[in-house]
C-alpha cells in the first residue's frame, strides 16, 4: 500500500449544458401580447432572444431546469474519498471506513429526470463506462436529485488528477410546456417583458429578475436547504 500525496480537502466540479431545450417555455406570440406588440414583427428576433435570456437567467439563478435539457457534471474524485491511499482503501466498498453511510452526489440542475451515463478516466485519460444499474441508486424524487453508491458496491476507479468522473444527466420538468408548473412560464414572460420595456436603460438580467416579480414566483420552486 502506498501513500499518495497532494491531498485535496475541497471538491471541484464542473457543470455544463450539452443539449439545449428543444422548445422555449414562452411562445413569441404570448410575449408579444404581453408587451402589446401584436401588430408588428419588427422586434420578433429581439423578443425571442429575451425569452431565452430570461429563461437562462432564471435557471442559472435558481438551479432549476425548466424544459428537458442535458447536462454534463464532472468531478475530480468521488465524494468522501480522502485520496490518500492508492491501493486497498481507494477501492473499498461503501461499508468500509465510512461507517456504512452512503456518499451522495447531487446533480446541480433539477428536477432530475435521468442519469444517462457515467464515465471514469484513468491517468492516461482512457474512459470506462460505469454500469449505473448495478453500481448506483438514483433518486428522482428529491430536489436536487441524488446519486448514491449501492451498499456493497465499490467506487469505480477514477484516477485522473482532474475531471476523473463524468456524469451526463437530463434535468427539467418535462419535454412540453404543459409539464412545467404554470407560474414558471409566467416568470419567464414577466422578466422578458420587463427587459423589453426597459431596453436601452442599462437594465441587467439580474435586475429584471428581481424587479419583474420573477424572483418571487421562482422562489417557491427552489430546493430548500436544511
Amino acid at each position: 500500500m502506498t501513500l499518495r500525496g497532494n491531498v485535496q480537502h475541497h471538491q471541484h466540479y464542473g457543470n455544463v449544458r450539452v443539449a439545449n431545450p428543444t422548445i422555449e417555455v414562452v411562445l413569441l406570440d404570448d410575449l408579444k401580447t404581453h408587451v402589446r406588440q401584436l401588430h408588428t414583427n419588427d422586434d420578433d428576433e429581439y423578443l425571442l432572444k429575451l425569452i431565452i435570456e430570461a429563461r437562462e437567467e432564471i435557471e442559472d439563478t435558481s438551479g432549476l431546469a425548466l424544459i428537458s435539457q442535458t447536462w454534463q457534471m464532472t468531478l475530480d474524485r468521488w465524494p468522501g474519498q480522502r485520496d490518500q491511499w492508492w491501493d486497498g482503501v481507494r477501492e473499498s466498498p461503501i461499508t468500509e471506513l465510512d461507517g456504512g453511510f452512503p456518499s451522495i452526489i447531487e446533480p446541480i440542475r433539477y428536477p432530475l429526470i435521468s442519469v444517462d451515463t457515467i464515465n471514469v478516466y484513468d491517468e492516461d485519460s482512457n474512459s470506462t463506462a460505469v454500469t449505473i444499474a448495478s453500481t448506483f441508486d438514483i433518486d428522482l424524487i428529491s430536489r436536487p436529485g441524488r446519486i448514491s453508491l449501492q451498499r456493497g458496491a465499490t467506487w469505480p476507479i477514477a484516477s485522473r488528477s482532474i475531471n476523473s468522473v463524468e456524469i451526463n444527466y437530463t434535468a427539467g420538468y418535462g419535454a412540453a410546456v404543459s409539464d412545467i408548473p404554470t407560474p414558471l412560464p409566467r416568470a419567464v414572460r414577466n422578466m422578458a417583458g420587463y427587459m423589453y420595456d426597459h431596453r436601452g436603460s442599462g437594465c441587467t438580467p439580474s435586475a429584471a429578475y428581481k424587479e419583474s416579480g420573477a424572483m418571487e414566483i421562482v422562489r417557491r420552486y427552489r430546493a430548500a436547504r436544511l
